[in-house]
């Protein structure tokens, strides 16, 4: 039980829910032996009524020795278990990435650069696996839609009498690389945030200038947000990564001197990939989010998505 509710650094969720557990492998063999590719589990969670699956893929990286008889290559095994976390509501597949590479001529024995392993090629088919085994309807949320509409529109410049929320914007990918909206490429590129933020802020002054409200901070905050989700929606973004935080709001006669020196609460960290290219060869086919340690990793990020998805019902 330890092992599968370890943090990961990845993860896809499906809401939806399940008609059975059915028994697979025997999980306990993971611990004393290989094992061959496939299913594991479940291992029942009792008290929050949840069951695990493990499932295990082979991946080879390569290697070069030299021996008495010339150069050889060397095929090393790597295990590679993502977990699956069944609820009633929704199915979540966690996993961390490691390096890979391959072989591209048996005959002259050439070895590719090691590369992050492609699990977007995966994780989709583990999906399919479970729906046969488990039965029942999956769907992905509308990921897109409840990060840059939903949860931007509640969050930013939000606070209520006793937090204030801090939403920061880190990277995005698009298909343009440059500020014109007519600007198209076949090819993602990772566009600088802070070019675009300075882009709004003095697309927002120049706005409210015009019609005399630029004394108004309030204002320029509201007008540069919007310019800033306007642009990123506009740049028909495939990726984007912020950060929330809350720090709580202490009245000017509070004695809680202690209260007072403690750090903003880390709420939520992850690059959130939309999934909006199911053709594409690289992860931009798979709805996923890549998490952050000191923000939890997948634990606490799938719990935040899940309980802002309840809130909406």
């Amino acid at each position: 039980m330890t092992y599968v509710k370890q943090p990961r650094m990845w993860f896809s969720f499906k809401l939806g829910n399940h008609e059975k557990l059915p028994k697979l492998g025997q999980s306990e063999t993971l611990l004393t032996e290989y094992c061959e590719d496939g299913w594991y589990g479940p291992i029942n969670d009792k008290v929050e009524e949840k069951a695990y699956y493990i499932r295990t893929h082979t991946a080879s990286y390569y290697t070069r020795t030299t021996t008495q008889d010339g150069e050889k290559v060397e095929a090393l095994r790597i295990r590679w278990s993502p977990i699956v976390e069944v609820s009633k509501k929704y199915i979540a597949i966690s996993w961390n990435g490691f390096s890979s590479n391959n072989l591209e001529d048996e005959g002259k024995a050439e070895i590719t650069n090691a590369s992050q392993f492609p699990f977007w090629k995966h994780i989709g088919s583990f999906f399919d696996e479970l729906n046969k085994h488990l039965g029942g309807k999956w769907e992905h949320s509308e990921l897109h839609k409840l990060i840059l509409s939903d949860l931007w529109n509640k969050y930013i410049n939000y606070s209520d009498t006793d937090f204030k929320y801090y939403w920061r914007h880190l990277r995005i990918r698009a298909e343009a690389a440059g500020v014109a909206l007519n600007a198209h490429s076949s090819g993602m590129a990772e566009v600088d945030i802070r070019g675009i933020q300075a882009l709004s802020h003095q697309l927002a002054k120049s706005a409210l200038e015009s019609i005399e409200l630029l004394e108004d901070k309030g204002k320029l905050s509201l007008v540069e947000n919007a310019i800033i989700r306007t642009l990123i929606h506009e740049w028909g973004a495939k990726s984007y990564e912020f950060s929330l935080e809350k720090e709580e709001i202490f009245k000017e006669d509070s004695s809680d001197n202690e209260s007072k020196k403690r750090k903003p609460e880390k709420i939520f960290r992850a690059h959130c990939y939309f999934g909006l290219k199911q053709d594409s060869k690289v992860q931009d086919s798979l709805q996923h989010l890549k998490c952050y340690s000191q923000y939890g990793n997948n634990l606490d990020a799938l719990n935040f998505l899940l309980k802002e998805l309840n809130s909406e019902d």
